[in-house]
């Protein structure tokens, strides 16, 4: 990935005022992922609004990282679900329009 694309860490928490070591337990807990170019660590625009979220839970909640790790869990899975259920009433529309 081109690194012109790519959003430095430190430059997000110099702008969102979020600790680096917060970020970096974040990647090592599996919650975002972050991408290594010549030794620089870098995360993808799409992933922003995720590392974004993660931080308010912790800064503006204080949830620590257990929380946020068990947190993250859950709303994962919500969001499956509702893909879920959006397929099932698309589904079930195919059969009601019979």
């Amino acid at each position: 990935m081109d690194t012109q694309q790519l959003v430095s860490i430190a430059t997000f928490c110099k702008h969102e005022e979020v600790e680096l070591a917060f970020v970096h337990s974040l990647h090592e807990r599996g919650l975002i992922e972050v991408v290594v170019q010549d030794e620089v660590p870098y995360i993808a625009p799409d992933h922003l609004p995720r590392l974004e979220q993660l931080a308010r839970l912790h800064y503006q909640l204080d949830i620590n990282l257990e929380g946020i790790e068990a947190l993250s869990h859950l709303l994962e899975r919500v969001e499956r679900m509702q893909e879920d259920v959006r397929i099932l009433r698309e589904r079930l529309r195919l059969y009601e329009d019979q």
